[in-house]
C-alpha cells in the first residue's frame, strides 16, 4: 500500500482545492438559500470533470479509480458538504446509468456530466431507510410502458433534479428495478425539506401518483437494489473523506487563529489547553483518513471493502462533527456567528452522521462480518 498520492492524483488535488479556495470558501454562505444555488460553480465542476468522475472513459467520463475519486471529494468537502453530496448523489445516478442502461441512458448520463441535465438517486421511503429493501414504490406494467406510484424521502437533488433514478417494486415479479422518471411527468411532486443544513443539496422529497413512462424508462433488468448496493462500499468511504475535508479546513483556520489571537498576553496557541485539543484532532482526523483510503484501496485492488467502509461512514462523520464543533467553540463566539463559516460545517457534517447509513447500521455491518450472518439481531 502507498501512502502518498500518484502525479495524477496530486493534480487533482492541487487544481480543486485551487478552485475551491477562490470560488466556494467565503463564498457559499448563501448557498442553502432558496435562490442560492451556485450554477456558475456546477458549470466550472463539470468541465473540470468532477460530476462524471465515476462514469468510464469508454462511456465518456473520467473513470476515475476509487482513490483518484476520493481525492476529488476530500477537497470538494473543504468547500462546501452540501454541495459535496449533490456531486456524490448525482455522481452515482450518473455511473449507473452508464454502467447498466442503454445507449439512451448513456446518452443521459453523459448530459448530466457535462452540465446539461441534473439527476437524483431516489431509494428511500418515508418507512424504509434503514430497512431500504423493503421499498413500497410500484411499478406496474401497462402495455408498452409501467406505472409507477409511491414515496421517496430524504432524497439528495430532489428539487434539482430533471430525472431522477428511481426503485420501484415490480408488482409481477416483487423485484425491484431501477427507472428513469422524468420531473416533468404528470404525477410527479418534488418538495424541498428544510433541514439543519446542506440544503444546497436539494434535499427532499419525490412524490409518485400513477406515474407513466415507457418502457425504455426500465434500467436493467437486473436486480435494481443489488446494482445500487454495489455502489455504496465505496461512497460511504467518500462520505467520509468530503466529511474530513471540511474538518481539515476548519482545523487549518483554528490552529491559525490560535496563532493570531491573544489572551493574557500571548497567543491562545501556547497554552496547554488549545496545544492538547489541537494534537486529539490530529490524531482522530489522521486515523479516520487513512481509514478511508485504505477502503478505497481495498475497492480499487478488488478486494472485500465492505467492513472497511462501514467502519469509516459511523466514524468520519463523527470526527469530523466533533473537530468542527470544538474549533468553533475554541473561535469563541466568533466561531457561533455566521462570518467564519464555522457554524456551517458543523450543520452540514451533522446530517451526514445519518445520510447513507446511520451509525447503528453501519456497527450492524461490521458486526455482520465479524461474526457472520446468523449472529445478526433481525
Amino acid at each position: 500500500m502507498e501512502f502518498g498520492l500518484n502525479q495524477v492524483q496530486r493534480m487533482y488535488r492541487d487544481q480543486l482545492r485551487t478552485y475551491v479556495e477562490d470560488n466556494v470558501i467565503g463564498e457559499n454562505a448563501t448557498w442553502d438559500d432558496d435562490e442560492g444555488f451556485p450554477e456558475d460553480v456546477w458549470a466550472d465542476l463539470c468541465a473540470l470533470g468532477v460530476v462524471g468522475l465515476s462514469i468510464s472513459e469508454e462511456h465518456g467520463g473520467e473513470g476515475l479509480d476509487p482513490i483518484t475519486a476520493g481525492v476529488v471529494y476530500e477537497e470538494l468537502g473543504r468547500g462546501d458538504v452540501g454541495f459535496a453530496t449533490l456531486v456524490l448523489a448525482e455522481n452515482l445516478a450518473n455511473h449507473l446509468l452508464a454502467a447498466y442502461g442503454s445507449e439512451r441512458h448513456r446518452e443521459i448520463a453523459r448530459a448530466n456530466a457535462n452540465g446539461d441535465v441534473h439527476l437524483a438517486f431516489a431509494l428511500t421511503e418515508p418507512d424504509h431507510g434503514s430497512d431500504a429493501q423493503a421499498i413500497e414504490t410500484t411499478a406496474e406494467r401497462d402495455g408498452d410502458g409501467w406505472i409507477l406510484t409511491g414515496e421517496k424521502t430524504a432524497i439528495t437533488g430532489a428539487t434539482t433534479a430533471d430525472q431522477v433514478l428511481t426503485y420501484a417494486r415490480e408488482t409481477d415479479t416483487d423485484g425491484i428495478r431501477a427507472f428513469l422518471v422524468p420531473t416533468a411527468a404528470d404525477g410527479v411532486e418534488c418538495k424541498p425539506y428544510p433541514a439543519l443544513g446542506c440544503e444546497v443539496s436539494g434535499w427532499g422529497q419525490v412524490h409518485l401518483d400513477g406515474v407513466r413512462v415507457d418502457g425504455d424508462a426500465l434500467v436493467s433488468e437486473d436486480n435494481g437494489f443489488k446494482m445500487a448496493m454495489q455502489t455504496f462500499d465505496k461512497s460511504r468511504a467518500w462520505i467520509g473523506l468530503y466529511c474530513l475535508g471540511a474538518a481539515r479546513q476548519t482545523l487549518e483556520e483554528t490552529q491559525q487563529y490560535l496563532v493570531d489571537r491573544e489572551a493574557f498576553g500571548k497567543p491562545l496557541a501556547g497554552y496547554e489547553g488549545p496545544q492538547f485539543q489541537m494534537a486529539e484532532l490530529e490524531t482522530h482526523l489522521d486515523a479516520a483518513r487513512l481509514k478511508a483510503y485504505e477502503a478505497l484501496w481495498r475497492a480499487r485492488e478488488g478486494k472485500p471493502h465492505t467492513k472497511d467502509a462501514a467502519m469509516v461512514k459511523w466514524y468520519a462523520p463523527q470526527i469530523a462533527t466533533r473537530t468542527i464543533h470544538e474549533c468553533l467553540v475554541l473561535h469563541g463566539h466568533y466561531g457561533y456567528s455566521k462570518d467564519f463559516g464555522i457554524e456551517k460545517r458543523l450543520r452540514d457534517t451533522i446530517g451526514l452522521e445519518i445520510g447513507d447509513g446511520t451509525p447503528h447500521v453501519q456497527k450492524l455491518i461490521v458486526a455482520r462480518e465479524t461474526f457472520g450472518a446468523e449472529y445478526l439481531p433481525y
